[in-house]
């Protein structure tokens, strides 16, 4: 993974488009061990937008794609544009606003997208991203999960009960034995979402990396019927 990482560093820029560009927003996070970041420019039939900072241990801003489908580039003088394309990016047909996996492999970016509305990832949620060569299990309260390799897996925590947290429990399979590596309390969150970015340590160890995303309230409809609780009171 850190053979990626030295030629993609460089300064964070505002992102702008023109004014033709799909109304597509992103947000992009780096799926690599400790807190290192990379510099890339979505780029598009030729045309290369501002420059975008995406870090590991949290969200980068917003920016907008160019398309649909475009690549993400690194600054190359040998090339004759200038900038080289590190990963490919294939938006659904559908939908505005997503979020970009990065998983650095040698020297390229393989990019996985989930929708940034996904049912399935809301409040008190998990996203695992198991980057290890073996499936995982992780067990939240009762409920199993089987993490296979290199895909998004969604898990909701498990009921509230009296108490604010709930156990969490990551297993593996060790010479045929099933044994944990991680187990731990994680609090109740209602109003933020977590990415789980499970990886060998240099020790070939399995462990894992979290970065949590705090959820903002929808904004109302202003043409929605207001609530009784909402409704104005007279003087």
């Amino acid at each position: 993974m850190s053979c990626l990482l030295p030629g993609l560093t460089g300064l964070l820029v505002t992102v702008s488009h023109s004014q033709d560009a799909p109304s597509i927003g992103l947000r992009a996070l780096l799926l690599t061990p400790g807190g290192p970041t990379v510099t890339l420019h979505p780029l598009c039939e030729g045309k290369v937008s501002d420059a975008v900072l995406i870090g590991a241990r949290g969200l980068s801003e917003k920016f907008n794609a160019p398309a649909r489908q475009f690549s993400l580039a690194v600054p190359d003088q040998r090339v004759e544009i200038g900038f080289r394309a590190v990963g490919d990016v294939i938006l659904p047909p559908q939908g505005k606003e997503f979020i970009l996996l990065l998983e650095p492999a040698g020297k390229k970016l393989q990019t996985h997208i989930i929708a940034s509305r996904e049912s399935r990832f809301v409040g008190d949620c998990t996203l695992f991203f198991n980057a290890s060569q073996n499936p995982v299990v992780a067990v939240l309260g009762s409920e199993k999960t089987l993490i296979k390799p290199r895909t998004a897996v969604f898990a909701k925590a498990p009921k509230r009960r009296e108490k604010p947290f709930y156990q969490a429990t990551l297993y593996h399979s060790e010479n045929g034995k099933v044994k944990p590596f991680f187990n731990s309390r994680w609090p109740h969150r209602d109003d933020v979402r977590c990415y789980v970015f499970i990886y060998r340590n240099a020790e070939g160890r399995l462990t894992y990396q979290a970065v949590d995303e705090r959820l903002m309230p929808e904004p109302k409809d202003p043409n929605q019927p207001l609530d009784s609780k909402d409704e104005p009171t007279e003087p």
